[in-house]
């Protein structure tokens, strides 16, 4: 149910209510008894658990950790290069096959 929030205007004093939307409005003041109307402010948004952003827009993979770049590199082998396919070679040039021609005398 949303929260609400009410000014009075003798008072100024302001007033929170959670109501359900089919509520009706209040419109008493509680403590001065006059009229309250409606303060329209901006709604609270938190974003809550993994995947917002950093989480969730990233490799799939973790960062690999400096120990783990530090033993790849001794060895010769680079965790890069194995992940990524050789997608930087040209494609073998194919000929086209030559037409067969069927020359009848």
């Amino acid at each position: 149910m949303p929260l609400y929030e009410y000014e009075c205007t003798a008072c100024h004093r302001r007033t929170e209510k959670i109501q359900k939307f089919s509520d009706p409005e209040i419109t008493v003041c509680p403590f001065c008894n006059g009229h309250l109307e409606r303060v329209l402010s901006a709604p609270a948004v938190s974003f809550k658990g993994g995947g917002w952003y950093a989480d969730g827009y990233g490799n799939a993979k973790p960062k690999a950790s400096s120990a783990t770049e530090s033993k790849s590199t001794a060895s010769g082998t680079s965790t890069t290069a194995a992940a990524a396919p050789a997608a930087t070679a040209a494609p073998a040039a194919s000929a086209p096959a030559p037409a067969a021609s069927s020359d009848k005398k």
